[in-house]
């Protein structure tokens, strides 16, 4: 594999920074950076992964998600990374409250590409991912810009 060449006045990115820094474990330990967790997965709703895997979007959730594992959760939100707060109500959903997420979760979507959505709800640094939502059924809203 190649090195990529950095010019002297040219800054090299978060991602590139954080892979060649050498780190200890104490180093990772709270260090505030965007985790994922899948222990709130829910496999009954929305869809499994081997259907993203079969419509090639299991490669680019991964990607999406690894790309915000190098800064801090609460640095990221934006248009593709929302964080709705409580769960949709029934006339904007087609998703049911899973028993094992909390009541008082803080629900968000991490937009992938085109309307796949990745569904969960956010604690402190850790993104735990609930839901692969392929046709933006989670929050359901009108449409803009089509």
């Amino acid at each position: 594999m190649a090195k990529s060449k950095i010019k002297p006045n040219q800054k090299k990115s978060i991602i590139a920074e954080a892979i060649e820094k050498k780190k200890s474990v104490s180093d990772l330990v709270d260090n505030g950076l965007f985790k994922i967790s899948f222990e709130h997965f829910d496999r009954e709703q929305g869809q499994r992964f081997e259907e993203w895997q079969e419509s090639k979007m299991l490669g680019e959730a991964l990607n999406t998600l690894w790309n915000y594992c190098f800064q801090p959760l609460f640095k990221q939100y934006s248009d593709k990374f929302t964080v709705y707060g409580d769960f949709p109500p029934s006339n904007k959903t087609e998703f049911s409250h899973p028993k094992q997420v909390p009541q008082d979760a803080k629900w968000a979507r991490i937009h992938v590409n085109g309307l796949h959505c990745l569904i969960g709800h956010v604690i402190y640094d850790t993104f735990y991912l609930v839901f692969l939502d392929q046709e933006h059924k989670f929050w359901i809203s009108e449409l803009k810009n089509t």
